[in-house]
């Protein structure tokens, strides 16, 4: 065979260096000297039954506890190697017919140390807490897991891909309580059987991994299994809980009616105008999720409540190559989204702006994951990528966006998948088809690939004004990357090659026309328990990309330097050097990016981030010099109130003069009546100054943008919930003053009803 191709050499340095991983063996050196792995014996815990139901009240004093299943947590697993922990905590468990019932003792030399504060749900990262992970189909693939703050405050998400991919958009309802005592903190969970999904056999066994988090100098990992650092998926680490007999997964129904109020009003003929109503709504819906079997779940909504009572993180849109990415943040778009990841982001529901209505399926049997949705979007959204930028658009006329996701387990904890979207309108339509898969060829070696196809055709309007091909068209999008990771250094490897053609209308990929080559090398040194400062890693890379006519786009290495220190501080320095190709002129750039993160006090985060050094001004296409500073504050007072500020700047010189400066603020002030309660207020403000004299055509000298939102929120769990609050937005520029542009006042209320 000839290869004569750069893709055929590609596929080859793969394959050889698969090929080079998975035959190594210890009369074969490692390049680095690498630390001997541990080598343990998974724990198999059997639980017994209990017949009673358990009161979820932070008292530890039922009879069942006596003979419950008791496992001690052992290993610290970070930033010690499976070393005896510094404090004690013992779980203890039993289950009945329709929960499993989880309880802790979390033992402290000094309670009054105890990091807990309230706060919103899932937002327990830095708090004392303690928690469990279920393996439910012991296939080492996909895990559950739930964690609770000394205050009770609740954390859930769903492990994929063995633990490589996190979705935290999951919330299930579960119920849980705390003490905080003079020894410690204790604590009750009930799981219900219902909100999780696991085979039907006479006697299950699980993987399960139970933890907890001890932030003090550093935030200690402490677990009831050892770690392997020598190994990628951390979901293969977990140990089994067997004994779980006469159990069901949820085949329930559950209705969650909400009713939504709005009142806008918008400012005509700005900036002199007058306030003027243009909406007030009250709106009913219903959301309806019905298991058809055990693992196997139908979700439907009729006139819902999409919208979201959260504000969007303030970005800075100035400069920028490629259209800015925002988090999906709509309940019924999250439900199951793990389902539908894949490397490229082929679905990215944000793209489904207005939605009516909508259906989804999904679940898991056996060893096959389906996940289906449609939806009907009263606008239609578009993205069109290129090689040097992006741009966007819409349409006011409907449009019908559909999705479906399949995959299969392999072996242990590989997979192999199937994705399908199709978005359809007056004369225009988006089909894409894909298949992807993850193959762990060992503990440490894994190729993760995915090939995707698309056939598009854009309404006649929107291909002239938006420079699109008149006629239907088609693409491809191919990547690869493989992986091996040790204790103590690791190697990636990524090629991705995107045709001019491809179009992903319900994904977010704003970039085409582009053949990129990655290869980066990292060495981890872990130190001993002694040392002040530890972890610390040094990764190089370097990377290659040139558009479909091999025209040089970018050539680029990359040093970084990333140290954990006292204090669970952070410093991250890396030094960057490119060629950089744009609307066919070469800039060589040279930046360094500094990143430093402290918590002087439990109580107080600090952050800081600079980049200094060449960008593009790509509106001039000329060499500019950069200045970025992104600063945040994290403060709690005390246990219930939370200030969170947030600063970015951004400068760009040409010439020694400054083409523009532009600042954003941002501060959240949260406080917290209970764990289901609190108030907040947001205040994003935005600031940007240009020198008119070095723009090509009219821009204004000085813009100004002010956000404001107040919420009231009370949650009894995630779908039980009211929410009352304002929002406004103003608006400045030249010599007009900050004038307030438009305001809304909104009500919801929604309620889960269990069937």
């Amino acid at each position: 065979m000839i290869i004569n191709t750069k893709k055929q050499r590609i596929f080859i340095l793969f394959l050889w260096l698969a090929v080079i991983s998975i035959k190594e063996t210890a009369a074969v050196p490692s390049p680095i000297k690498e630390e001997a792995s541990p080598s343990f014996t998974k724990e198999v815990y059997r639980i017994t039954r209990t017949s009673s139901r358990i009161k979820i009240d932070g008292v530890l004093n039922e009879e069942t506890w006596k003979n419950a299943l008791i496992i001690p947590l052992n290993y610290e697993v970070f930033p010690g190697y499976n070393i005896e922990p510094q404090v004690k905590t013992e779980f203890l468990l039993t289950y009945n017919t329709s929960y499993l019932y989880v309880a802790f003792r979390a033992f402290d030399p000094d309670p009054s140390e105890l990091r807990a504060h309230f706060s919103e749900r899932d937002q327990i990262q830095q708090n004392d807490r303690v928690g469990i992970a279920l393996d439910t189909f012991n296939d080492q693939n996909r895990a559950f897991l739930f964690a609770i703050n000394a205050l009770g405050i609740q954390r859930d998400l769903i492990y994929s891909n063995g633990g490589r991919n996190v979705d935290a958009s999951w919330d299930a309802i579960w119920d849980s309580a705390t003490r905080i005592t003079d020894f410690g903190y204790v604590g009750e969970i009930a799981i219900p059987f219902c909100a999780l999904q696991f085979p039907q056999k006479e006697e299950l066994t699980w993987g399960v991994q139970l933890f907890r988090y001890y932030p003090r100098s550093k935030n200690y990992l402490i677990q009831n299994n050892p770690d392997n650092r020598n190994e990628e998926c951390s979901v293969c680490k977990f140990s089994k809980i067997t004994g779980l007999k006469a159990i069901k997964p949820g085949k329930q129904m559950e209705m969650d009616p909400t009713l939504t109020g709005t009142k806008s009003q918008q400012r005509e003929n700005f900036p002199h105008g007058s306030l003027k109503e243009i909406k007030s709504d009250i709106d009913p819906g219903i959301s309806m999720h019905w298991g058809l079997t055990p693992n196997l779940t139908l979700s439907g909504a009729i006139n819902p409540d999409f919208s979201q009572v959260e504000a969007d993180a303030a970005q800075l849109d100035i400069n920028t190559q490629f259209a800015l990415y925002y988090p999906e943040k709509r309940p019924f778009f999250l439900e199951g989204l793990d389902f539908f990841k894949t490397r490229a982001e082929a679905v990215y529901t944000r793209t489904i702006a207005d939605p009516d209505w909508g259906l989804k399926l999904s679940g898991k049997q056996g060893k096959n994951v389906i996940g289906f949705f449609t939806a009907r979007d009263r606008i239609t959204n578009f993205l069109f990528p290129g090689t040097q930028g992006s741009t966007s658009g819409y349409l006011t006329q409907p449009s019908y966006a559909s999705v479906l996701r399949y995959r299969r387990d392999i072996g242990s904890s590989s997979t192999l998948g199937l994705i399908v979207t199709d978005r359809e309108g007056k004369d225009y339509h988006n089909r894409l088809l894909g298949i992807d898969g993850l193959l762990q060829f060992s503990k440490s070696d894994s190729l993760d690939f995915q090939l995707l196809g698309s056939h598009t055709l854009y309404p006649g309007n929107v291909s002239e004004t938006f420079n699109q091909n008149k006629d239907g068209f088609s693409g491809t999008a191919f990547s690869v990357l493989y992986s091996r990771t040790k204790r103590s250094y690791y190697w990636r490897g990524r090629y991705y090659d995107y045709s001019p053609g491809f179009r992903a209308d319900l994904g977010y990929i704003p970039h085409v026309d582009f053949r990129q080559l990655e290869a980066t090398l990292g060495y981890v040194y872990w130190g001993k328990k002694s040392n002040l400062f530890s972890p610390m890693t040094i990764e190089s890379r370097f990377g290659q990309m040139e558009d479909h006519s091999r025209h040089l786009l970018e050539r680029n290495g990359r040093l970084g330097f990333y140290l954990e220190g006292p204090l669970q501080s952070l410093l991250a320095l890396e030094l960057c050097t490119s060629k950089k190709v744009f609307n066919s002129t070469a800039f060589n750039q040279m930046f360094g990016n500094l990143n430093i993160g402290i918590y002087p006090t439990g109580d107080l985060y600090l952050n800081c981030f600079f980049s200094l050094g060449d960008e593009i001004d790509y509106i001039h296409t000329r060499a500019g010099k950069k200045l970025q500073i992104i600063s945040q504050i994290n403060y709690n007072l005390g246990r219930h109130l939370r200030l969170s500020l947030n600063y970015n700047a951004r400068r760009l010189r040409i010439q020694g003069q400054r083409l523009f400066l532009a600042r954003l603020a941002e501060m959240h002030l949260t406080y917290h009546l209970n764990k289901r309660t609190f108030f907040r207020g947001i205040v994003q403000y935005s600031d940007i100054k240009r020198n008119t004299e070095l723009y090509s055509a009219e821009v204004q000298a000085t813009s100004k943008d002010l956000f404001t939102q107040f919420l009231f929120s009370y949650k009894v769990n995630p779908r039980t919930v009211l929410f009352l609050g304002y929002t406004d937005d103003y608006l400045g520029y030249g010599d007009i003053s900050l004038t307030q542009t438009n305001r809304t006042f909104f009500i919801k209320i929604g309620y889960a009803l269990t069937l």
